[in-house]
């Protein structure tokens, strides 16, 4: 379990690092994609210290490798540029399809559940060939008449 400080309330929460990975990748998703004027952002000028997340040196940098070998942001690269990340084609379609890493997730967790389809039943009075129809009792017969 890690701790995690967020926002302005200062609440001390505590994550599993599956939990953490997930709150991260979203907010470092949104804000670039937020932020869509400028074409990078620092991870921890700009994106993490932006959302008072207050995050041990060890699990920063293990962050920005899950954030690095992900699809849809990219380490800037160049003089000056260390640390930032910049939204790539696949992160713009992702953000701008579902919104958010959470509502990704979600949307693929619902699309592998099992559904289960209801037909209706329908009762037909049909006999097949080779099939004898019941007679109908006396009383129905008597009230045709």
């Amino acid at each position: 379990m890690k701790n995690l400080r967020i926002r302005k309330k200062q609440i001390s929460m505590s994550l599993t690092a599956l939990e953490l990975d997930k709150y991260v990748v979203d907010l470092t998703l949104k804000s670039l994609f937020h932020n869509s004027d400028k074409s990078e952002l620092g991870f921890e000028s700009d994106i993490l210290a932006k959302a008072k997340v207050k995050l041990s040196k060890k699990e920063v940098a293990r962050l920005w490798n899950v954030l690095a070998t992900s699809v849809w942001v990219a380490p800037s690269v160049g003089f000056g540029r260390a640390g930032k990340l910049e939204l790539t084609q696949a992160g713009y379609q992702l953000m701008s399809q579902f919104g958010g890493y959470h509502e990704y997730l979600a949307s693929v967790e619902n699309s592998q559940k099992p559904q289960t389809i209801i037909l209706p039943i329908s009762v037909t009075d049909d006999s097949g060939p080779g099939e004898e129809q019941e007679p109908a009792p006396p009383a129905a017969a008597a009230k045709k008449k």
